[in-house]
C-alpha cells in the first residue's frame, strides 16, 4: 500500500508564475465577482418569476416542468425560462469571441496559464458591466410590465454569461462566480482526499460564502431600497475590473522569462 500524500487535484497554474500576493488580490476578485453574481441571482430570481440568469442548471430543471405542464403560480414561466437560457449562452458566446479576439482561448491547456488576470479578461468583464448598466438604466427609467421583465431578464443572464465565460478563461479550479456547483464538489472532494491546500480552501470558501452574503444583500436592497439595488453590484463589478487592470497587470517579459525557464529550448 503507497504511504504517499495524495496528490492534490486543486490545482492552480497561474500561482506558479506569480507571486502570493498576486495570487490573494485575484482570488479576492473572485469573491467580490461572486458576492456581485449573488446580488444579482436574488434580484431577478425574486423580481421576474423566479428565474435564475446565473444558475442555468435549475433552469433547466424550470424547463423540464414547463414541458411537463407546470405554470405560474406553482412553477416559473416558459417563456422567461428559455428566455435567460438563450441570452446566458448568447452572453457566453460572444465573451469566447472578445477572448479569441485578444489572444484568448475557451480551450486554453491548463499548463499553459501564465498570467493572473490577461486583460482580455478584464475587457469581456467590462462589456459584460455595460450590459449590467444597462439593466440598471432599464430597471430605474422603465415602467414594469412583462415585456420590460422579460428584456431586464435576458440582460442580467446575457452579462452573467459573458462573466462565466471570462473567469472560466481564468482556470481557476472549481470556480466560475456565476454557479457554485463545481465550487461545493471541488470544496468537498479537497476535504475528503486531504488535498485542500489552505490558499485553495480560503479561496472556495470565500467565493461560496460571497455569492450567499450578495444573495442576502440582494434581497435587503430589494425590500429596503428597491430603484437602486442593481447599483451595489454594478459598482463591485466596475472596483473589480479597475483594481485588475492596476493592480495584477503582469510585464510580458517576466511572462516571457517564466515561459523559457519551464520550456529552456523554446
Amino acid at each position: 500500500m503507497s504511504t504517499e500524500a495524495p496528490a492534490d487535484r486543486i490545482v492552480d497554474r497561474a500561482a506558479a508564475h506569480a507571486t502570493p500576493a498576486l495570487i490573494a488580490v485575484r482570488d479576492r476578485l473572485l469573491v467580490a465577482l461572486a458576492f456581485s453574481s449573488g446580488m444579482y441571482e436574488a434580484i431577478c430570481f425574486l423580481s421576474f418569476g423566479k428565474v435564475f440568469t446565473g444558475f442555468q442548471t435549475g433552469n433547466i430543471v424550470f424547463l423540464g416542468l414547463g414541458a411537463a405542464g407546470t405554470r405560474p403560480p406553482f412553477g416559473p414561466d416558459p417563456l422567461r425560462v428559455v428566455t435567460s437560457l438563450v441570452a446566458f449562452g448568447a452572453g457566453a458566446a460572444l465573451a469566447v469571441r472578445i477572448l479569441k479576439a485578444f489572444d484568448g482561448d475557451e480551450e486554453v491547456e491548463d499548463s499553459d496559464v501564465f498570467q493572473v488576470w490577461p486583460r482580455r479578461v478584464s475587457i469581456t468583464l467590462g462589456v459584460a458591466l455595460l450590459v449590467q448598466v444597462s439593466f440598471l438604466a432599464v430597471w430605474i427609467a422603465a415602467s414594469p410590465s412583462t415585456d420590460v421583465s422579460r428584456v431586464l431578464l435576458g440582460l442580467n443572464a446575457f452579462a452573467m454569461g459573458m462573466q462565466m465565460n471570462a473567469i472560466r478563461s481564468l482556470h481557476v479550479p472549481g470556480v466560475s462566480t456565476t454557479a457554485e456547483t463545481a465550487t461545493v464538489i471541488s470544496w468537498v472532494s479537497g476535504i475528503a482526499t486531504w488535498s485542500l491546500k489552505a490558499t485553495s480552501a480560503r479561496r472556495l470558501t470565500g467565493v461560496l460564502v460571497g455569492m450567499a452574503v450578495g444573495a442576502m444583500v440582494g434581497d435587503w436592497m430589494l425590500s429596503h431600497a428597491h430603484t437602486y439595488a442593481p447599483v451595489l453590484p454594478a459598482l463591485v463589478m466596475a472596483l473589480v475590473i479597475a483594481i485588475a487592470s492596476k493592480a495584477l497587470k503582469q510585464e510580458p517579459l517576466l511572462l516571457a522569462s517564466d515561459n523559457n525557464l519551464e520550456n529552456p529550448e523554446a
